[in-house]
């Protein structure tokens, strides 16, 4: 397992190493736990789901969202110009030829106007709205490619992590069964005491291959958290 911090002892590092940084005082206590994240939902499945829950959550994908769908509205709105215009008016007044015999007045415009050429200034409003929302259309798919390389990335971490701690496994557990061969062989008087320091460097390698392996599997849940637009 993997000595991490938790969330609110990562917040007090960070403030602290900020302090330390701008040159203020600051307390440096944190307790360590010992935690592993859990297993991303979908980490072992289909690239497509997990794609489709990215692209769902990332913010940034539903604000390149929300302008493509602005500029669209700008498209039509430009093209708008190219019929007729119509408008409607009214007024009411209180008027008269003296101020104590004053009567109310009122009256309704109707206009209909129709620019049949305006130098091509309507053409070129939908061009230019069609061009800007071509623009963004480019972005949210350079969007789309960039999150397919991150969740692609990350699940094959987490896939490489997960080998890695099954052959780390294996090697810790024979390099314990060695070790404790190795020392039943040195209680009896077989053995010798290099066989049995031998014994006890590969276990403590093998264990500290482990937690790395465990670290490594965690990052790379994070990394693939991060990548779906969700948190730890």
């Amino acid at each position: 397992r993997v000595q991490v911090i938790s969330a609110e002892n990562a917040y007090a590092v960070a403030k602290a190493q900020l302090n330390q940084a701008i040159g203020e005082p600051g307390s440096t206590s944190y307790e360590v736990q010992d935690e592993t994240l859990p297993a991303v939902p979908g980490e072992d499945g289909d690239l497509a789901a997990l794609l489709d829950d990215a692209l769902r959550a990332r913010p940034e994908m539903a604000a390149l969202e929300r302008q493509i769908r602005a500029q669209e509205l700008l498209v039509s709105s430009a093209k708008g110009a190219y019929g007729p215009a119509l408008g409607a008016a009214m007024s009411v007044t209180d008027s008269g030829v003296e101020l104590t015999n004053l009567t109310w007045n009122w009256n309704a415009s109707l206009n209909l106007s129709w620019g049949l050429f305006q130098g091509l200034l309507t053409r070129s409003q939908v061009r230019e709205a069609k061009a800007n929302l071509s623009v963004v259309q480019a972005q949210r798919a350079g969007i789309v490619n960039q999150v397919r390389v991150e969740v692609e990335q990350a699940q094959l971490q987490v896939r490489a992590a997960k080998a890695t701690i099954a052959a780390v496994g294996e090697a810790l557990f024979n390099s314990r069964e060695r070790l404790r061969l190795a020392e039943g062989r040195y209680q009896s008087g077989v053995g010798n005491v290099i066989e049995l320091g031998d014994a006890q460097v590969a276990a403590a390698t093998a264990a500290a291959q482990s937690i790395q392996a465990e670290y490594s599997l965690a990052t790379a849940r994070a990394a693939l958290l991060k990548a779906m637009g969700r948190g730890l």
